[in-house]
């Protein structure tokens, strides 16, 4: 499986830092000035913070050529901000996720059930009650993240399958990350990995974050789906 790991900042692409300079700095003093600045772990996350960063995203024509990490670190960051959720380790765990499993791959390729390993939480289950002690800190990462994109990202998908079907509602789903998320944060390894905190304040988070998320896409964002 893939796992997520934090510091989107860590996977930019050169195209990435250009962006960054050229949407926050007018002069090439000020160019000049920024990029001494990008070797500071901690001042580029201040960087990252700045509004402008955003509203590039929003209207550059840039943007598609710019990393999933960058587009969903920035688009995360200043959606949770904007509703109080100010951890910046929430945000990066989020956009992480996000960028991996978050936007289609091709236009022919924008349908949530292809990026995704199953639709339906009872898999998870399954595979939970047959699986050892090691495996189980994945699958709960796994469902968790799985159901993190499809809440976020993919809302409307989930009421119109629940309307057909007679799915569970989006509701349910937020649920499942939120429970999965807390039965990964309490596993042995998410210590030994350094994640146990971090799991424990996105579960924390993650009803006002998933709504928060829900209105950028659909005020701003077109994910195909």
């Amino acid at each position: 499986m893939r796992f997520p790991r934090p510091g989107c900042w860590y996977r930019f692409t050169s195209a990435d830092w250009q962006f960054i300079r050229d949407a926050l700095a007018l002069t090439q003093r000020e160019k000049e000035s920024l990029v001494s600045l990008l070797d500071d772990p901690d001042t580029v996350r201040m960087i990252l913070d700045h509004p402008k960063l955003f509203e590039a995203l929003l209207v550059s024509r840039q943007a598609a050529f710019l990393s999933p990490e960058l587009f969903f670190y920035v688009t995360v960051r200043h959606t949770l901000k904007r509703v109080g959720v100010d951890d910046l380790e929430v945000a990066d765990y989020i956009a992480v996720v996000c960028a991996d499993f978050g936007l289609p791959a091709t236009a022919e390729q924008n349908l949530p059930e292809r990026k995704l390993e199953s639709l339906y939480s009872i898999d998870y289950i399954t595979a939970l009650e047959s699986a050892g002690s090691h495996e189980r800190f994945f699958i709960h990462v796994q469902c968790a993240n799985q159901f993190l994109v499809l809440t976020s990202l993919y809302p409307d998908f989930l009421r119109r399958r629940a309307a057909r079907r007679g799915a569970p509602d989006l509701e349910f789903y937020e649920q499942v990350v939120v429970s999965h998320l807390e039965a990964a944060g309490k596993h042995a390894l998410a210590e030994e990995f350094a994640l146990d905190d971090t799991l424990a304040h996105v579960a924390q988070s993650f009803p006002p974050a998933r709504r928060a998320m829900n209105h950028t896409v659909r005020e701003y964002l077109s994910l195909g789906a």
